[in-house]
């Protein structure tokens, strides 16, 4: 789309944007206007909201070959009871994909019938771009704006039994 075309069609959103809001009733206006101005703000992106990093393991064999449908067993930093965080099997390529949920040192460790392959990964400790909204925030409002909606919906549901 081209830099003119964007802009119309950004412009063209933003008139039909009033009439919309004009036909629906207040609390779903408010929210739908919440979720417009959240939309059109940041970029939108799938996240986990617990996890903070995407981390991707490969294992391979001494010679190189990759180690396809491995066991692998994920250790948290920081964690002294030796149980495994996470668990799982390698694809066809010897890569192995899971989300950490804090920042440090984890440790991997992948086998198959004839080896044992160790990986320490450092997760964290680099520059990341701050997110512009925390996902607890954003819960967070569309939580409040949901009580709002129902207070407002047995507001309105009061006000009509009480007319004659």
């Amino acid at each position: 789309m081209a830099v003119g075309q964007k802009d119309r069609y950004f412009n063209s959103v933003s008139l039909l944007i009033p009439q919309v809001m004009r036909s629906l009733r207040p609390a779903a206006a408010i929210f739908l206007g919440a979720i417009f101005c959240l939309l059109t703000t940041t970029a939108v992106r799938p996240f986990d909201l617990f996890a903070r990093h995407e981390v991707t393991a490969q294992f391979a064999t001494p010679d190189g070959k990759p180690m396809a449908n491995a066991e692998v067993r994920v250790f948290a930093p920081n964690d002294q009871s030796g149980k495994p965080t996470l668990t799982g099997r390698t694809d066809a390529e010897g890569k192995f994909v899971f989300a950490a949920d804090r920042e440090g040192f984890w440790s991997a460790e992948a086998r198959n019938a004839d080896y044992v392959a160790r990986v320490m990964i450092r997760v964290g400790d680099q520059a990341e771009p701050n997110n512009r909204f925390s996902p607890f925030l954003v819960i967070g409002v569309l939580a409040i704006l949901l009580a709002v909606a129902i207070w407002y919906r047995l507001l309105r549901a009061r006000t009509r039994r009480a007319k004659p």
